[in-house]
C-alpha cells in the first residue's frame, strides 16, 4: 500500500512532490519524538510518543524527503514556541528580504503582500515598513497572537485553496506571496499550491525560501531532517515540480542563511524572464552528485561517522572530569540529541534564548532548559553549539564565557572545539 495510516500521522512510500512510488532509503535515523513539542516538568511523567525518522530520495524526480508524516496539528497547534525572531542574524535577514523583493519587481505602494506560515511576522513587518499591504497566514495559536499584538493581521489556519479564495474575495490579488521555511513542511502541497496560484495577481511573484538539500548532504546537516521538514529542497524537482502545477520557477538565488538556503521565485508562466541560473543550479546538483545513489550512501555513512565521533569526543571529555552543556535548544539540536543519545549522562542542561522554551525540557533526552545567562554565571567547560548555523552571532552574545575561559563544541559537519585561538 503507498499509505498507512496511524492515529497520529501516517506513513507512505510516494513522492510529495511527483506522487510516484519510487522512494528509497538514504538513512534511517531511529525513532524521535516531535523535535518541537518542549515537555513541562508535569508532562515528563506522561508517555512520549516517539516517530519513525527516515530520509528517503525519490528515483524519479530526486526529491528528498521523509516518509512518516506526523499530523499537522500535532506538529503546529499543541504548544509550538518557534519564534522566528530569536536572533538578530534572522531578523535583518527577513528586513533585506522584504525591501530586495519590493525592489526588484518594483511592487507599487499598498499592494498585497500575503506571508504563509507567518510565525511572529517578522518578515511581514519588513514589507510594512516599506509601503505594503500585508496579510499572515499561521496555524499556531499562540505565534500568530504575537504577530497580532505586532500590528501585524493574521489569520489563523492552514493555508490552502479555499482560504485562498476568500482572501482573494476580501483582500483581492496578491502582488507578493512569501513562503520562508514553510514549504517544505507543507502537508497538503499540491492543495496550497493551488492556492498560491489562485491568490497570486498576473504579474505577481511567489518567493519561498528554505534550506538547500545540496549542502544538507555535503555538510552532513542532517540535524535538520526533522518531522516538520517533510521535504527538502533542490532546484531540479521543485522545477518540475511548478510545472506540473501550472506555474513557472523563473529564478533562483543563493544565500548562507541556515547553513545554505535557496530562494526560488516562481510565476505564472509566460510573466517574468527566465534565468540561466535555474539551469546552472541544476548542473551543479548533478554534478554534486545529489540525486546519485552512491553520494547518498556516502552521506549516511558521514553521518553515522559524525555521531561516532562526536560521542567520542563527550566521552573523553566527561572522563577528563569536563562539565558539558547545550547551547540553544533549536528544533535541529534535538534531532541531534536524540540520534547520538546525548541525554544527562553527558550535557548538565541546555540553555535557550527564547522565553518561551526557558523552564521546560529538551525532547526526548529531557534536558532541563534555563536561560542563556547560566552559562556566564556557572561557566561549564564547554558548551555543545546546537544552533551552529547561528554560531558567529551566539559566541558574540557569549563573550563573557569565553574570556573566562569556556569554549564551544561546533558538532557540523563534523565535531570539533573552538577554542580562544580560532578567528
Amino acid at each position: 500500500m503507498s499509505q498507512k495510516n496511524t492515529q497520529f500521522g501516517h506513513a507512505s512510500n510516494r513522492c510529495h512532490m511527483c506522487k510516484q512510488e519510487s522512494l528509497f532509503l538514504v538513512i534511517d535515523l531511529g525513532m524521535h519524538p516531535h523535535s518541537d513539542f518542549f515537555p513541562t516538568e508535569a508532562q515528563l511523567y506522561n508517555a512520549e510518543i516517539t516517530f519513525p525518522l527516515r530520509l528517503m530520495s525519490c528515483g524519479r524526480c530526486g526529491l528528498l524527503q521523509i516518509d512518516y508524516f506526523v499530523d499537522p496539528e500535532i506538529l503546529y497547534q499543541t504548544d509550538y514556541l518557534y519564534q522566528s525572531s530569536t536572533t538578530a542574524t534572522g531578523r535583518a535577514h527577513y528586513a533585506t528580504m522584504a525591501e530586495s523583493i519590493v525592489r526588484r519587481f518594483s511592487i507599487p505602494p499598498g499592494s498585497l503582500v500575503v506571508d504563509i506560515g507567518s510565525n511572529v511576522g517578522v518578515l511581514l513587518a519588513g514589507f510594512k515598513e516599506v509601503g505594503m499591504r500585508v496579510l499572515g497566514v499561521d496555524p499556531a495559536q499562540n505565534i500568530a497572537e504575537k504577530s497580532i499584538a505586532g500590528g501585524i493581521d493574521t489569520i489563523v489556519d492552514f493555508f490552502g485553496s479555499a482560504l485562498a479564495k476568500a482572501i482573494t474575495v476580501s483582500h483581492g490579488k496578491a502582488q507578493v506571496i512569501t513562503a520562508t521555511n514553510v514549504f517544505a513542511h507543507l502537508h497538503e502541497i499540491d492543495d496550497s499550491v493551488l492556492g498560491m496560484k489562485e491568490l497570486l495577481a498576473d504579474e505577481g511573484v511567489i518567493v519561498i525560501e528554505a534550506p538547500h538539500a545540496l549542502p544538507l548532504i555535503e555538510n552532513v546537516e542532517y540535524d535538520t531532517i526533522y518531522h516538520q521538514h517533510i521535504s527538502y529542497l533542490s532546484v531540479k524537482p521543485m522545477r518540475s515540480y511548478f510545472e506540473s502545477m501550472g506555474l513557472e520557477l523563473f529564478d533562483v538565488e543563493k544565500n548562507l542563511i541556515h547553513g545554505g538556503s535557496l530562494r526560488f521565485f516562481v510565476g505564472h508562466p509566460g510573466r517574468h524572464e527566465l534565468s540561466s541560473t535555474v539551469d546552472s543550479l541544476i548542473n551543479e546538483e548533478e554534478l554534486a552528485g545529489l540525486y546519485s545513489v552512491e553520494k547518498l550512501a556516502q552521506f549516511a555513512d558521514r553521518v553515522r561517522g559524525q555521531k561516532e565521533a562526536l560521542l567520542s569526543l563527550v566521552l573523553s571529555l566527561k572522563k577528563q572530569g569536563k562539565s558539558i552543556v547545550a547551547l540553544s535548544a533549536p528544533a535541529k539540536g534535538n534531532t541531534l540529541l536524540n540520534y547520538c543519545h546525548l541525554d544527562a549522562s553527558f550535557l548538565n542542561y541546555a540553555t535557550e534564548k527564547n522565553p518561551l522554551k526557558v523552564g521546560r525540557y529538551t525532547p526526548g533526552v529531557h534536558l532541563p532548559i534555563y536561560p542563556d545567562e547560566k552559562i556566564i554565571e556557572d561557566v561549564p567547560d564547554f558548551c555543545l553549539l546546537l544552533a551552529w548555523n547561528f554560531a558567529d552571532e551566539i559566541m558574540k552574545n557569549m563573550t563573557t564565557y569565553r574570556e573566562k575561559g569556556g569554549r564551544f563544541i561546533i558538532p557540523i559537519p563534523y565535531p570539533r572545539i573552538y577554542g580562544e585561538t580560532n578567528s
